[in-house]
């Protein structure tokens, strides 16, 4: 089975979400597998094998948060959708995309 370590985790999505998947490590039984952590319309998706509802509740939860969290330094951020593609940012992190899309 496959399996990701908290760092390879870490290296998936913004840093910003790091906190998140700490959480989430934190939680997960020793004979949990983590088949894929990535970043969908703007929120975090956490995939894993071999844990009970309860587990995957709380990673529901976490996912849930990260549409709050800025994926690039973990502030307080909100779902943005007019990038051209979805993304969960602060003010700051967004007005430098929308500056490189305009310069």
């Amino acid at each position: 089975m496959p399996n990701i370590s908290r760092e390879q985790a870490k290296k998936m999505v913004g840093s910003g979400w790091s906190k998140l998947i700490d959480k989430i490590y934190d939680k997960l039984p020793q004979d949990a597998y983590i088949l894929q952590i990535k970043e969908k319309f703007g929120g975090l998706r956490f995939y894993v094998g071999n844990v009970g509802m309860d587990i995957q509740n709380f990673i529901d939860e976490v996912e849930d948060e990260s549409y709050d969290t800025c994926e690039e330094c973990g502030k307080k951020g909100k779902l943005r959708e007019d990038l051209g593609w979805m993304l969960t940012l602060c003010d700051e992190h967004y007005n430098e995309e929308i500056n490189k899309k305009t310069s």
